[in-house]
Parts: structure tokens; sequence; C-alpha cells
């Protein structure tokens, strides 16, 4: 195997770091690992760490803003990201999927001032009946589905609240987050009008499952890396409101019942390992 072709291999792991990073240390870094492999062939052990020591450069490079808004930026993003991916199961007027849609990319971006208006708009829109009454269910059709709990209603409740926080403090220094997350409602996207697709059947309740497993993991790990809170309460914001709605009406089967309590375990142990961390540093 080619000595270019094993520093393009480690190249394109590198771009685990973060750009700044790469730039000051990169050469220094695949320097040292060229050197170190002789036979001029990627090493699977070396690039896996590459990955890890990159992502946990990544983790550490906690931005300008206090760990309490990024991790409230975290949270409102997963919120609105699980949002866009329900109203595209559920065929939602090109309307409210717009509006679900730019509430994501506002996120995305770090748009606080922007994100606010939208995030008011859907929490107004779901809590419509609520507030106005059982009429305000047939509003206009560009209107999203109107909840008649206030269960139902917290994490659009929390979208606005937390939107809100943001906009208020001015939040200009919030992290862009990376457009991999625009996987979410693209694998939406592909169940939905993939053959013999079943609304909430199996495939979307594992694929869901396995998503919230990795990202709870991966935060578990940022924290145990950063010494941040953040990602547990990201993790709070998000899971918090599912777990309370699944208090409040229980369900019947037990691998719901194991589901919930598998996230649940998830972030209590971010949270005490955020919490120890914090507190040693």
């Amino acid at each position: 195997m080619s000595e270019t072709f094993t520093e393009s291999w480690y190249r394109l792991f590198l771009r685990a770091f973060p750009s700044g990073h790469r730039a000051e240390y990169g050469a220094e870094i695949l320097g040292t690992l060229m050197n170190d492999s002789p036979r001029r062939v990627p090493s699977p052990r070396e690039t896996a760490a590459l990955v890890t020591a990159g992502f946990a450069a990544r983790a550490r490079k906690a931005g300008l803003a206090p760990w309490w808004a990024d991790g409230v930026h975290l949270g409102l993003l997963a919120l609105a990201l699980a949002n866009l991916a329900y109203n595209i199961a559920d065929h939602a007027s090109p309307w409210w999927l717009a509006l679900s849609a730019v509430l994501v990319v506002a996120l995305l971006r770090g748009w606080a001032l922007a994100a606010l208006p939208v995030a008011l708009a859907v929490a107004l829109s779901t809590g419509r009946a609520m507030v106005f009454g059982a009429e305000a269910t047939g509003w206009a059709p560009f209107f999203g589905p109107a909840y008649h709990n206030w269960v139902s209603l917290t994490p659009y409740g929390l979208l606005a609240a937390g939107a809100l926080i943001l906009a208020a403090r001015r939040s200009r220094d919030l992290r862009t987050r990376p457009w991999w997350w625009l996987a979410i409602p693209a694998a939406a996207i592909v169940l939905t009008y993939a053959p013999n697709f079943v609304e909430y059947g199996e495939t979307w309740q594992l694929l869901r499952a396995a998503t919230e497993g990795v990202l709870l993991l991966a935060g578990l790990w940022a924290t145990t890396v950063a010494r941040s809170p953040r990602w547990a309460l990201a993790a709070a914001i998000y899971v918090l409101p599912g777990l309370a709605s699944a208090l409040t009406n229980p369900p019947s089967s037990v691998r719901y019942m194991a589901y919930w309590s598998v996230l649940a375990g998830l972030l209590l142990i971010t949270t005490a390992t955020g919490w120890r961390r914090a507190a040693r540093t």
C-alpha cells in the first residue's frame, strides 16, 4: 500500500479535530503517524486513537457561551429535530413542515434571536386548544397538531422558554452546530416514504431508540472527557418531557417501560458524572 494512500487516510481522520487544532498541530501529528508506520499501512489502532482524540478535543472546546447556555442550546436543538421528524412522519402541511425546519436551521446556526419567534409560534400553535378552546383545533391547515393536555405540551413549552432565555441574553456567542444533525430528519423522510411503511412501526421505534441511545452515550462520554455538565443539561431538556408523559400515562408494554428506564438511567449517570467532574475542577 502506497505512502500517499496512508497519508491521505490519516489526513481524512484528522478532520475529527477542530480546525484550529488541525492548523496548529496537524502537521506534527501526521508526521508522527507516518514515522511510526514503517509498513506505510494505516493502523486501525492509530486510526481509532486519532478519532477518539479528535472528538475529545472537540468536547473540550467549550466555545464562548457559558456551559448552561450551550447546554440549553443543544437541548432545544434535540427537541426541534424530534418535532421535525415527527411532523414528517405525520405528513404535516407544507407550512408546518417549513416552520419546523426553519426552527431547526436557526438553532443549528446559533441564531438565538431568529429562533425565538419561531419557537413561540410552534408553542402557541400546538397549545392553541388549551389556550383558545377546542374549536381552535380546526384552524387553518398551516397550523400544526393541537394538544389537549399540558404534559404533551411540555416539549413545546421548553422550546419557547429556552429560546426566550437565549434571546434575552443576546446569545450571539452560541456555537454553530454541524450539518450532520440533519441526518435525523433525512432518516425520517426515508422511513416515511419507504414502501410498506407502517406509521411509527417497529422500524421507526428501533431507529429512534438507537439514535437516542447513541447520542446519550456520546453525551456521557463527552461529559467524562470535558468535565462539564452541559451535556447533562441538554439530555435533561430532551428526556424529561417524554419521561413525564410516560409517568403520567404509564405504557402498557414492558418494552416501552424498559426503553424509558434506560433513557432515565443514562440521564442520571450523565448528570452524576457532570456534577462530580465539575466539582473537582
